[in-house]
């Protein structure tokens, strides 16, 4: 490479980092004038989002977001008490969405948000309570009535909910209830 050829990519190099670096000064004196001193809650987990100022328009955006995120979960649990939609063995995502007038990406991104599961094992989570308070009304049930006067559709799926959420499996569970 020539001489010449060497100092103008030195120069442009050169340029290029002055340009970009008042570029960066000049947006960033234009954002100063925009910034709320709002700043996103700090998660429970101390995770990123902590402090971070942003736009005053992402902050309202943010607030309605979180306003329609929680009247959808009051919404949902209303519903899931009072109509108990899990018993019945081919609930889906969908079928619930449409009830509560909303869609199932909306509903599967609360769910997955403000419970910290996906639709099927919340939907199992209920499932379970319901098996603990059927028994613990009626403790001569047996496994297979529990089971279906849960919503469970299969064996399998019973007893690995009932453990994850319980610490025992259904038998264990209605044994020590029984004993006591």
């Amino acid at each position: 490479m020539d001489t010449f050829a060497v100092i103008l990519l030195v120069v442009s190099a050169a340029t290029l980092t002055v340009a970009a670096c008042l570029f960066g000064l000049m947006l960033s004196r234009r954002l100063s004038h925009n910034v709320s001193t709002f700043r996103y809650p700090v998660p429970d987990d101390g995770g990123p989002g902590s402090g971070v100022p942003v736009l005053e328009e992402e902050a309202e955006l943010y607030n309605v977001a979180e306003r329609k995120a929680a009247e959808l979960m009051e919404r949902f649990k209303a519903y899931m008490a009072e109509q108990k939609p899990y018993l019945a063995q081919d609930v889906s995502i969908d079928t619930i969405a449409n009830s509560l007038g909303t869609n199932k990406t909306t509903l599967s991104k609360m769910i997955n948000g403000r419970f910290g599961m996906n639709f099927r094992q919340l939907l199992n989570s209920y499932r379970v309570k319901e098996a603990v308070d059927l028994f613990t009304n009626d403790n001569k049930l047996s496994m297979e009535d529990l089971r279906k006067g849960a919503g469970f559709n299969s064996v399998s799926t019973f007893i690995s909910s009932f453990s994850r959420f319980t610490g025992f499996t259904p038998a264990e569970y209605c044994k020590r209830v029984a004993s006591h």
